[in-house]
């Protein structure tokens, strides 16, 4: 199995059983996602899937002697073989790092120490172990404390947040609008003045327009010229009207009275008329009035705001 094919069965629960690797989800999920912590496991279950070396043993017997030797001559190099039958000592075994023993079959394979560190400078993710069997809640639990407490955190922020939103909701939902006067209203103010109705007034004074000896048909006229004058074609107020009319129907009664060579005896009781304006009095405005300077001021929860 490829390094890439390992990576892709962490994620499956039933690949990774098959395997025979105890990881839960979530730390399964964080060894395939650190490079380092991925090639360490991957290292750790190739060693697993390796088969143990045969039991340890001496690297050879020395054979015995097929026959007897003659013992060497003299000045021989070499010295006498043994006797017969006994047994040859065997040479050392070689060493080196291809002759070196394997370690007995029987010693349990630490998983601690059966991967070993890929490449240098190799860093295990935080939180998860390099190597199987090492615990992996050293340095992720102060991680998941960190956490915690930045979802407490934020949790405390939230329920702030939307106890204000409630709060702004409710302010706004039962302000209170009302007009506020910033200056109040100036009154119109008047003033009094005298101004001619379009009516006359009608007096009459104590000189009679007649003279005595006079013609009477004269005098007449005379009376009808003052009457035209003071109460003809205009509109009388109603003390004019009952005096023009009396003197109306004086003139009727002299026109009535008059005859040839009449003349006048004696002065009567009338005088000349004289006409005059109607003169009144009324209020006219100053044009002084100015409206109040108002605007809409807006009270939130009684106390916030503009509020009376």
């Amino acid at each position: 199995m490829s390094l890439e094919e390992f990576r892709a069965s962490l994620t499956n629960a039933d690949l990774r059983a098959a395997l025979g690797l105890q990881l839960t989800d979530i730390e399964a999920q964080q060894v395939a996602d650190d490079p380092a912590s991925t090639q360490g496991w991957y290292s750790y279950w190739l060693s697993t899937q390796s088969t143990p070396p045969p039991p340890a043993g001496p690297a050879y017997d020395a054979p015995p002697p097929a026959f007897d030797s003659p013992p060497p001559p003299a000045g021989s190099a070499y010295d006498a073989p043994p006797p017969a039958g006994a047994a040859v000592d065997s040479p050392p075994p070689p060493t080196g790092p291809a002759y070196d023993a394997p370690p007995p079959a029987t010693a349990p394979l630490d998983p601690a120490f059966a991967a070993t560190v890929p490449y240098p400078g190799y860093e295990a993710a935080p939180g998860v172990s390099a190597y199987p069997g090492a615990p992996v809640t050293g340095e992720a639990a102060p991680g998941k404390k960190k956490r915690v407490g930045l979802w407490v955190t934020l949790s405390i922020l939230a329920a702030l947040l939307l106890i204000a939103a409630i709060v702004v909701i409710f302010a706004f939902a039962t302000a209170r609008h009302w007009t506020k006067t910033d200056v109040p209203e100036q009154p119109e103010t008047f003033h009094s003045e005298e101004y001619e109705t379009g009516r006359y007034d009608v007096t009459m004074d104590t000189v009679n327009p007649c003279t005595v000896n006079q013609d009477w048909t004269d005098c007449t006229n005379l009376m009808v010229a003052t009457y035209t004058a003071a109460c003809v074609d205009v509109e009388l107020t109603e003390d004019a009207t009952l005096l023009c009319t009396d003197y109306s129907g004086a003139i009727d009664e002299m026109k009535a009275q008059d005859g040839d060579g009449y003349y006048v005896a004696t002065l009567g009781t009338y005088g000349t008329l004289h006409q005059t304006p109607e003169i009144d009095t009324r209020q006219v405005s100053n044009d002084d009035y100015k409206p109040a300077v108002t605007h809409e001021a807006v009270c939130y929860l009684e106390f916030i705001g503009e509020c009376e």
